[in-house]
């Protein structure tokens, strides 16, 4: 069906409404779009009915949850018929199959927007995922490098032998509403990013680079991750690999760097990186809404 206007609306679990993933990503990502769309409606899975037309419909990763998916599918073919209906797994593992059901899918990674439009027939839009923006956005001038992590303790690599170099502060993704931790992030200049795969990952985005880079902060990141590809091939601050020996060294490095050219460059080499930022994903996703207005 065309798009009659630029009505636009998220769906999510509503047993799920406090995630990361389903606040971040479905009620504060409305409220943003909401600032050059005009009212963006956030719908839980209990309210989809047949009264839904002339919408975009995006269906926020918690409704493609094993426990929520199959009422999903078995609504998409009477919700199709007036409405154009989204997937945005973010780094949720759904099969191309199951991604193929709708009229499109949200892509939250470049990795996985290039992966998605290789395998689907249907249009794959790339819309980073934004910072939160409760969130401070710069971080005091200090003395010395100072290096933290931020996120699930699982997600990164050597927890406990890195403690001399890195300090660990744990965020609970399944509880988004309360954020303690934040109060933490203008303490430190430099971000360990070293990411852990777990065996249910799907691509991820690069949501700890992001926060680092709006907080005008270094990052040390491992090459092969894919927000890497947001930097330039001589980003002093690489891992070329998760071991353990490679994570001090180049922690090592930031620290003998600071303020030293290496130091100056990694800072703008991270300021370059805007995909983040609301107004660029406020493009993308005024950018998807002209393309799929253009749909007959």
């Amino acid at each position: 069906m065309a798009v009659a206007s630029k009505a636009l609306s998220f769906v999510r679990a509503a047993s799920l409404h406090a995630s990361g993933s389903s606040y971040l990503r479905a009620t504060q990502l409305a409220e943003l779009a909401a600032r050059r769309l005009g009212p963006v409606r956030v719908r839980d899975l209990a309210e989809l009915d047949g009264n839904i037309r002339n919408e975009v419909v995006i269906f926020n990763k918690s409704c493609l949850q094993p426990q929520f998916l199959d009422g999903v599918l078995e609504r998409l073919p009477s919700l199709r018929r007036n409405a154009l209906c989204l997937a945005d797994p973010i780094d949720l593992l759904v099969s191309e199959e199951i991604l193929a059901q709708f009229d499109g899918v949200i892509a939250a990674s470049i990795g996985q927007a290039e992966y998605l439009s290789s395998r689907l027939r249907g249009p794959v839009f790339l819309i980073h995922h934004h910072v939160d923006l409760r969130l401070p956005t710069v971080a005091r001038e200090c003395a010395t490098a100072r290096a933290a992590y931020f996120g699930e303790l699982v997600n990164t690599w050597h927890v406990d032998s890195l403690n001399d170099l890195v300090d660990f502060f744990l965020v609970d993704t399944t509880n988004a509403i309360d954020i303690p931790w934040a109060q933490h992030l203008p303490f430190y200049n430099v971000h360990y990013c070293l990411r852990r795969a777990q065996a249910i990952d799907g691509f991820k985005p690069a949501t700890k680079l992001f926060l680092a880079a709006s907080l005008g902060a270094r990052a040390v990141v491992e090459r092969a991750d894919d927000g890497a590809r947001l930097l330039p091939d001589d980003y002093p601050y690489f891992a070329e690999s998760t071991d353990l020996a490679e994570a001090r060294r180049v922690l090592r490095r930031v620290a003998e760097t600071f303020g030293k050219d290496e130091w100056h460059y990694a800072k703008t080499a991270m300021a370059a990186i805007d995909c983040y930022r609301p107004e660029r994903v406020l493009d993308a996703i005024e950018s998807m809404m002209r393309a799929l207005g253009e749909r007959g």
